[in-house]
C-alpha cells in the first residue's frame, strides 16, 4: 500500500478522534489555559516550555480555544505518525513492515487519550519521526538532509527542551563515528547549524531575562529520591512494542543488531537518551517520568524495524488484523468510558463552563461591555479560556514565584480603563475574601463591587461559596 493509504489512514484516524474528545471531553486540561495564555502574552518563551507551544496555540485566538485544543493535537499526531511510517519504510525497505510499524502505534493509549493532557509532547509527536528520519536520510543519502533536520531539531527543542539530549547525542555522534566528519567539510553543515541557532537564539535572550524560569521550574519538580517505580513507568510506555515483537516472533521473523552503520547510530542516539533518562528518574523522583518518555513511543516501532533479521517473512494477515482491531477497541473504549462517566472522566472539572457563562453574564449585566481581564484565585485562570471574550489574567510577571500564567504588557492605564472581574479562594464567603494576590501586584486598585456565587467543579463534588469582585471600566 502506497503514501497516499497512509495519509488516508491517519486522516481518518484524526477525524474520528478530534469529533469524540471534543463532544466528550467535558474540560480541556489545565495545559490548555496555560497554552492559550502563553498564545496572548506571545514572547519568546514562557515559565515551563519555550515559544512553538504558544506559536502553535495563536490560531486558538481567533476560533474556538477548545476545538482547536483537540484539532491541533490530533492533526499533529497525524503528522508524526505519517513521519512514522516512512521511517519504518526506510529502515526496512518494506511496506508490509512499516505497516506493521504503524499499526502497533494503536496498541497504547499515549498518542490517542493520554497525550491531550499535555500542551508539549504533541509537538514531539509530530516532529521527532520527521528529524529522525532527516538524520538517516543525511547520513545515507545526501548532506543536504541536514537543513530539514536542523528545521525539525530547532522547532522540536522550542517545543519542549527535552528534545535537546536528543538532539545532543545526534551531534555527538557526527564527532565520534570518523565517516560522519565528513560533514564537517561542506558547507551545508554550517548552514544547518545556523538555522538551528536562529530558532533557538530568541528563547535564550527570553531565560536570560527571565531568571531561567524554565529550568528552575523543571528543577522544582524534581528531589532526591530512588524511585523503584521506573520500570513500571517505561513498562507502561513500550509494552505495545513487547506486545508486537512477540507477535512477529511468533510470525517466524528474528531479531538481531543492524549491520547498517547509519542504523546503528540511529538506535544508539535513541537508546542512550532513553536510558539516561531513565536512569535519572531512578535517583530523583518527580512522577513525571512517563511525561518524559511518550514522545519516545513515536520513533520505537519504526526502529523495532532496523532490527528485524533478513529475509522477512510474510507477516500473516491475521496480524494486521488484529492491530486494526486494537485501533478500534481503544477508540471504543474511550468513548464508553466518557459517555458512562466512569471515575468522572466525562464530567471531570466540567462546572468550569458553567462558572465562565454565570461570570460573563454577571460582567455583562452590570457593565454591557466585553469582560476584558480577570485575576485573583487559580479559577480566574479558567475564564481566559472559555469565556467567550478571551479575557487577560492581570496577575503581572514575579521574578521570584514565576507564575505560570501572567500577563506581559498590562499597566494601570490599561486595567483601570477596561476593568477587571476578580475571583477569590474558593470555599472563602466575601466577608473574609481579600483578594490578596490582587493587591500584591495591583496595590492602588479600589473594587467597586463583590457578588457572592456557588461554585460545583462537577456533579460529583459539593457547591461551594465563591466570591467575586469587581473593578468597574473607567
Amino acid at each position: 500500500m502506497s503514501f497516499r493509504f497512509v495519509i488516508l489512514w491517519v486522516s481518518i484516524y484524526a477525524l474520528a478522534w478530534i469529533m469524540a474528545t471534543v463532544n466528550l471531553d467535558p474540560t480541556v486540561p489545565y495545559d490548555a489555559v496555560e497554552a492559550l495564555n502563553w498564545a496572548q502574552n506571545a514572547e519568546w518563551g514562557s515559565p515551563k516550555n519555550p515559544w512553538l507551544v504558544g506559536l502553535a496555540m495563536r490560531p486558538a485566538l481567533l476560533f474556538s480555544p477548545h476545538i482547536y485544543w483537540y484539532l491541533c493535537h490530533f492533526l499533529a499526531i497525524a503528522v508524526g505518525m505519517a513521519g512514522s511510517w516512512l521511517l519504518a519504510l526506510r529502515l526496512s525497505n518494506s511496506n508490509r513492515l512499516a505497516w506493521f510499524s504503524l499499526l502497533t502505534l494503536n496498541l497504547s493509549g499515549i498518542i490517542n487519550f493520554d497525550i491531550i493532557s499535555y500542551n508539549d509532547n504533541y509537538l514531539l509527536v509530530m516532529l521527532w519521526p520527521w528529524m529522525m528520519l532527516c538524520y538517516w536520510l543525511a547520513v545515507t543519502r545526501h548532506a543536504n538532509w541536514w537543513l530539514p533536520f536542523a528545521l525539525f531539531a530547532g522547532l522540536a527543542s522550542m517545543a519542549k527542551y527535552s528534545s535537546l539530549i536528543l538532539i545532543g547525542f545526534i551531534f555527538l555522534s557526527t564527532l565520534v563515528i570518523p565517516s560522519f566528519r565528513r560533514f564537517y567539510r561542506q558547507p551545508v553543515w554550517y548552514a544547518s547549524l545556523l538555522l538551528a541557532l536562529m530558532l533557538i537564539a530568541p528563547n535564550l535572550l527570553w531565560l536570560w531575562q527571565h531568571d531561567f524560569a524554565a529550568f528552575r521550574w523543571v528543577g522544582s519538580q524534581m528531589h532526591s529520591e530512588i524511585n523503584i517505580g521506573v520500570l513500571t513507568c517505561v513498562l507502561s510506555v513500550f509494552y505495545p512494542l513487547i506486545i508486537s515483537g512477540a507477535l512477529l516472533w511468533f510470525g517466524g521473523i528474528r531479531f538481531q543488531w543492524p549491520r547498517e552503520l547509519a542504523s546503528q547510530a540511529l538506535l544508539a542516539v535513541y537508546l542512550i537518551p532513553l536510558v539516561l533518562i531513565s536512569a535519572w528518574f531512578f535517583f530523583f523522583s518527580s512522577g513525571r517520568l512517563t511525561e518524559w518518555l511518550q514522545p519516545f513511543f513515536i520513533l520505537a516501532p519504526a526502529l523495532m524495524c532496523a532490527c528485524i533479521r533478513q529475509p522477512v517473512f510474510a507477516i500473516p494477515r491475521s496480524r494486521f488484523t488484529l492491530l486494526f482491531s486494537f485501533a478500534l477497541l481503544v477508540f471504543v473504549g474511550y468513548t464508553g468510558v466518557m459517555t458512562s462517566n466512569v471515575a468522572n472522566a466525562g464530567q471531570k472539572m466540567s462546572g468550569v463552563i458553567p462558572f465562565a457563562d454565570k461570570v460573563n453574564q454577571l460582567w455583562r449585566q452590570q457593565y454591557a461591555t466585553p469582560l476584558k481581564y480577570v485575576g485573583g484565585g487559580y479559577l480566574s485562570e479558567w475564564l481566559t479560556f472559555y469565556v467567550p471574550s478571551r479575557p487577560q489574567t492581570i496577575t503581572r510577571w514575579n521574578e521570584k514565584f514565576h507564575p505560570n500564567i501572567y500577563n506581559s504588557r498590562l499597566n494601570h492605564v490599561q486595567l483601570r480603563r477596561y476593568g477587571a472581574v476578580l475571583v477569590g479562594d474558593l470555599g472563602v464567603p466575601c466577608e473574609a475574601e481579600k483578594f490578596a494576590k490582587v493587591y500584591s501586584d495591583w496595590p492602588d486598585i479600589t473594587i467597586t463591587g463583590k457578588t457572592q456565587i456557588q461554585f460545583q467543579s462537577d456533579p460529583s463534588n459539593k457547591p461551594r461559596v465563591l466570591c467575586l469582585g469587581f473593578l468597574a471600566p473607567g
